[in-house]
């Protein structure tokens, strides 16, 4: 079974964490253009929030208008801050899955060998306790499914589904509503006649490859015939690099400790490319200075490296050509795999863990 962690309007709700002055208003976290005072988008908005219409992606000028002035906080995104509570919840999630991983800054996917569902509603109690953070957590046979369930319990909600339960939600769900369908195909789906994915059935297979190529028409055909197992993203939103950071004992320019540090994590980029069989042409290394500013230093190959090759030296010039022209210590370091290669053949998709 798969087990799917999930948290709960997570931006917004690690700034409820960080600022408890805030509980009960309206917290908007944007994306600030910086061309005026209120141009932008709205990264994340909390519940209350959403009672009045707001929503990710919005116009941070349309969001004030529909938020009570007097009720709402419009704070700026603070990723540094949001990547080191990600980084805690993980270190949670690692001490009871044996194999886990995560695939945005506040989801994991979790392959329980075991029983489930105890595993599940366990690393859900032990991230709120640990973290303060809540989270909504789905378990069925596939990543879709687990993915899936996940999003129907928001917020801090669970859901258990077997291979038949599993079959029916996605089923009957509306064609927008599947992970991964992006609006543009929902529209060319409804144009066919397909308003859940048991409409799917009814098309000729033929016609999805004609009408969504082949490798996103294969996909849908997957869909519509129940292999769940071979699905997670659409091929639309395809994840276009892997990353992760992590803060050092203290903080440091010695090269050779930040090295250290990159040789500790670059093993789970390396496992997620063999993965995913994906190979990469950029390499990139990030910096978080001791005024909490970030930095990066890349470099990109000719051809596409992949999961087994030792980029020790390479890292190293990069480590150094950042320290020649930064006088501050560094807090956080991380490495970035980036413009990524597909090397299978023929996946396009995310395969199960």
């Amino acid at each position: 079974m798969i087990i799917h962690i999930d948290m709960d309007y997570f931006f917004a709700q690690a700034e409820e964490l960080r600022h408890p002055e805030y509980t009960g208003k309206i917290i908007v976290v944007c994306v600030y253009s910086g061309r005026t005072p209120d141009s932008g988008v709205v990264s994340t908005v909390n519940y209350e929030g959403r009672r009045y219409g707001v929503h990710s992606g919005m116009p941070i000028f349309k969001a004030r208008k529909r938020a009570p002035p007097q009720d709402s906080v419009f704070l700026p995104v603070d990723h540094e801050y949001y990547g080191e509570i990600s980084d805690r919840i993980d270190s949670v999630v690692t001490e009871y899955a044996e194999i886990s991983g995560r695939t945005s800054i506040d989801e994991w996917f979790i392959r329980a060998e075991g029983d489930a569902e105890p595993l599940a509603r366990k690393i859900k109690q032990a991230i709120r306790e640990k973290t303060g953070i809540t989270c909504s957590a789905g378990v069925a046979p596939s990543m879709l499914g687990a993915k899936m369930a996940a999003g129907m319990r928001k917020p801090d909600g669970f859901l258990f589904v077997d291979e038949a339960a599993e079959r029916k939600m996605i089923e009957d769900s509306d064609i927008e509503k599947v992970v991964g369908i992006g609006e543009k195909t929902a529209e060319a789906l409804h144009g066919l006649g397909v308003e859940t994915v048991k409409n799917l059935k009814k098309l000729d297979r033929m016609l999805l490859v004609e009408k969504f190529g082949k490798k996103s028409g294969s996909w849908l055909i997957a869909l519509a015939e129940g292999r769940y197992g071979e699905l997670l993203e659409y091929s639309e939103g395809e994840q276009s690099e892997v990353s992760r950071i992590g803060t050092l004992k203290e903080k440091t320019r010695d090269a050779s400790e930040m090295l250290e540090k990159i040789a500790e994590m670059e093993g789970d980029n390396q496992a997620w490319l063999k993965q995913h069989n994906k190979f990469f042409r950029t390499l990139a290394i990030a910096f978080v200075t001791e005024d909490m500013k970030n930095h990066s230093r890349s470099l990109s190959f000719k051809s596409p490296k992949g999961w087994t090759g030792d980029f020790r030296e390479e890292e190293m010039k990069l480590i150094r050509e950042f320290l020649a022209g930064n006088p501050l210590a560094v807090r956080r370091i991380g490495i970035r795999y980036a413009n990524l290669v597909d090397v299978s053949g023929q996946k396009t998709l995310a395969g199960e863990l």
